[in-house]
């Protein structure tokens, strides 16, 4: 044997050992990867199977509820019975040189809600160039509503408008117009003077001739009441009012102060009181 072969015998064999943490350390990076795709189709298929009826009430809870709407309409005609119908009427037909109508009004379609709400808190003067029936319409109904029971009232008037109904004529409360024609009418003796005062100031809610309106003020004519009380105690009656917290008080309505119309003076008042006690037919 040659010395290199004799070499080559003694020689070491150099081989690469394989790694023993290969495989691990291969198996822990799949696990790895695998394992967030694994726990997001786990959790998808735990979700419930939403329906298309679902979907679809899912989307109406996400809707403004017509609860709170109703309930404001709700409150809004309260609040129009208690304040507003002395004399714009129960259902908002108006009393003639009184208050306007407000069912289907021109005025009330063609204003916004700001301005029917500051129309509403600070009511119109005679002296108003748009007041034309000469009768004061009181600050929040003179009753003292509230900014939210004015907004109320507000949103019911809304309810009050149709649109395919005809708009509501105002002739009634044109005083230029009835002034004219009146001038040419011939006076009627047998009128108390009062009566022109009554009406503008009392009739809507007791009557144009003192018989009363159901559901509002009672009657004169039959009134033991007017029969039975001084002229004095009459003037601080319709002066004074009378709140619904009075025990003489049997319609759960408030009689406002002066009817309403804090404008009237005093010799206003003793023609009112003239006139109902000539239309009262109660025997003292």
């Amino acid at each position: 044997m040659g010395p290199n072969a004799h070499n080559q015998a003694q020689s070491p064999t150099h081989t690469t050992s394989p790694d023993p943490y290969k495989w691990h350390a291969i198996g822990v990076a799949a696990v790895v990867a695998i394992t967030p795709i694994f726990m997001v189709s786990m959790i998808k298929l735990a979700e419930p199977a939403t329906s298309p009826e679902a979907n679809i009430m899912q989307m109406a809870q996400q809707l403004p509820s017509d609860h709170e709407a109703t309930m404001q309409l709700v409150a809004g005609k309260a609040v129009y019975k208690n304040t507003c119908a002395v004399c714009h009427g129960p259902d908002g037909q108006g009393v003639a040189r009184l208050g306007k109508p407000l069912r289907n009004s021109a005025f009330v379609q063609g204003a916004d809600d700001g301005a029917l709400f500051e129309l509403i808190a600070n009511g119109r003067l005679p002296g108003d160039p748009a007041n034309t029936t000469g009768s004061p319409m009181p600050e929040r109904g003179a009753q003292n509503i509230d900014d939210t029971q004015v907004y109320q009232v507000v949103a019911y008037l809304r309810q009050m408008q149709d649109p395919d109904q005809p708009i509501a004529t105002v002739e009634a409360w044109d005083l230029k117009a009835l002034a004219l024609a009146q001038a040419d009418m011939p006076v009627d003796p047998s009128v108390h003077p009062g009566k022109a005062i009554y009406v503008t100031s009392c009739s809507s809610c007791h009557g144009p001739n003192g018989e009363g309106l159901e559901g509002l003020g009672k009657a004169f004519t039959t009134s033991a009441f007017v029969t039975s009380s001084s002229d004095k105690d009459l003037m601080t009656m319709i002066k004074m009012g009378r709140p619904i917290w009075d025990a003489a008080n049997t319609t759960g309505l408030d009689m406002p102060s002066k009817g309403g119309n804090p404008a009237l003076s005093n010799d206003q008042l003793t023609e009112i009181i003239g006139y109902i006690r000539s239309i009262n037919t109660v025997d003292g």
